[in-house]
């Protein structure tokens, strides 16, 4: 089955608000971008620029994939579940089968995350992929014909799960840690600060 991959970016410059108390604008604007690459180039390897689609309402974030070689997408409507509904449909017409939609603000995210959660889907199953916490979303594999209920937000897993089953297909679960850690909050940050510490002193 052919695959797309697509990422969903608010924005370089306006996105991490939640950061605002520890990172100053162009602090969090860096993070945004440096979180971004590291998703791009984890998907150069699967599954390929080629087949990856950046859906964002953010020139500068287009603008930053296209320079990668990934494919883009404006954001037509406002909010991220219209801005999958809105990829979903590109990555029909372009012939894909499967859509695996991963945010991109995954420090820890492998190629390897990304072929796991892909082989988890099927026709009738959808592979999801939860947050530390178990309540965020990290990652969805679904078919690219599902007519699926995006339902990204405020207890977006236990939503998705529910979107499931009422299309009657199965659910698997992915529990990796590259696909469950992402930054959001301060304490998110200094964790990745730690592990970028560590890594450095080896």
């Amino acid at each position: 089955m052919s695959i797309c991959l697509v990422l969903p970016l608010k924005s370089l410059r306006d996105g991490k608000t939640r950061l605002a108390g520890v990172l100053e604008g162009s602090e969090r604007a860096a993070l945004i971008r440096s979180l971004l690459e590291h998703v791009l180039q984890q998907a150069a390897q699967f599954p390929g620029l080629e087949q990856t689609i950046l859906v964002s309402a953010c020139a500068e974030a287009r603008a930053c994939a296209a320079r990668y070689g990934t494919r883009v997408l404006e954001e037509k409507v406002p909010g991220l579940n219209h801005a999958l509904d809105q990829a979903r449909i590109t990555a029909r017409a372009a012939g894909a089968t499967k859509m695996l939609v991963a945010p991109c603000d995954l420090p820890l995210l492998t190629a390897d995350d990304l072929r796991s959660l892909a082989a988890a889907a099927s026709l009738q199953t959808i592979a999801i992929a939860a947050d530390r916490a178990g309540t965020g979303t990290n990652g969805l594999c679904l078919p690219a014909s599902a007519h699926f209920e995006f339902a990204f937000g405020v207890e977006s897993y236990v939503r998705h799960r529910v979107a499931v089953e009422r299309l009657g297909l199965r659910i698997a679960t992915v529990e990796r840690p590259g696909l469950a850690f992402d930054v959001d909050t301060p304490e998110d940050l200094q964790r990745l600060r730690s592990l970028e510490s560590a890594f450095t002193a080896r």
